[in-house]
């Protein structure tokens, strides 16, 4: 049975909460940390990054992640987004980012991550 997929992130920024929550503004221990907190434990802890995932376990059924994308998922990624160093499926998403509701941040919220990448590969 597939997993429900609300949203596929792939990336080569290292997930780090602590940068995250400095990169949208967040103060530690207050209210922000606790809905982007869970924002980030939805997009990196309880996601699943399927790059680790087919080359544990499946790289050898299937011919490449593009297929196993396809066959598992019913994703399929472009070749830059294949390139990145990790490709996370976010199987469930906070209220905060949900785009079921009015006045979500999740826009906000990959703006942030881009720039993040984008200043991790400037290093």
């Amino acid at each position: 049975m597939r997993d429900e997929i609300k949203l596929v992130l792939p990336t080569s920024w290292e997930p780090d909460r602590n940068e995250f929550l400095v990169a949208l503004g967040i103060s530690r221990g207050g209210l922000g940390e606790q809905f982007f907190g869970t924002v980030y434990d939805a997009l990196f802890a309880a996601s699943i990054e399927v790059k680790d995932e087919f080359k544990k376990y499946y790289s050898v059924e299937y011919a490449n992640l593009a297929e196993y994308l396809e066959i598992r998922y019913g994703v399929a990624l472009s070749e830059e987004d294949l390139e990145d160093d990790r490709v996370y499926m976010v199987t469930w998403l906070p209220q905060v980012i949900d785009d079921m509701y009015e006045d979500n941040k999740l826009d906000t919220v990959l703006e942030c991550i881009e720039k993040l990448e984008e200043a991790q590969n400037e290093d």
